[in-house]
């Protein structure tokens, strides 16, 4: 099989963080793009930022960090890449980017939740392959990406 792209899961978690680099890591290898997508969901703003919520200042905000932090690891490695903040829960994001990008992988990181937690809440590592026909690839915080 050969991996052209890259759709990447993006957000402010450890797991996320861990994804990233080793999506930066196998795109060097294999001089792939890869396409870092982040999930706005507006509602979830609700009651953690106080009212009047100036949904476009926190959309902006997403860009900027985005760019600017979490995707820093893909700028370190010089791989190519495109930054997408895209409004949806982020297994909609994700599968949504991949279709659009003719993805040839999804890699997503894992969160660390407890099965318990992680069936109950729902995760986005255990949905995705349901959701999907293209391979994903979930990584663990310890694992390294293949030799190519």
């Amino acid at each position: 099989m050969s991996v052209h792209t890259i759709v990447v899961g993006v957000d402010p978690s450890d797991g996320s963080d861990q994804a990233v680099r080793w999506a930066a890591e196998l795109a060097g290898q294999l001089r792939a793009k890869v396409v870092a997508v982040h999930a706005f969901e507006p509602l979830a703003y609700l009651g953690k930022v106080d009212p009047p919520i100036d949904f476009h200042a926190l959309r902006v905000a997403c860009e900027r960090d985005l760019d600017e932090q979490w995707c820093a690891p893909l700028r370190a490695a010089g791989v190519r890449f495109e930054a997408r903040v895209v409004e949806g829960t982020p297994v909609e994001a994700l599968v949504d980017a991949a279709e659009a990008a003719d993805a040839d992988l999804v890699v997503v990181g894992a969160r660390g939740q407890s099965t318990l937690r992680g069936l109950v809440l729902g995760s986005t590592s255990l949905k995705l392959p349901h959701s999907t026909t293209r391979p994903v690839c979930i990584v663990h915080p310890t694992e390294q990406p293949p030799s190519a």
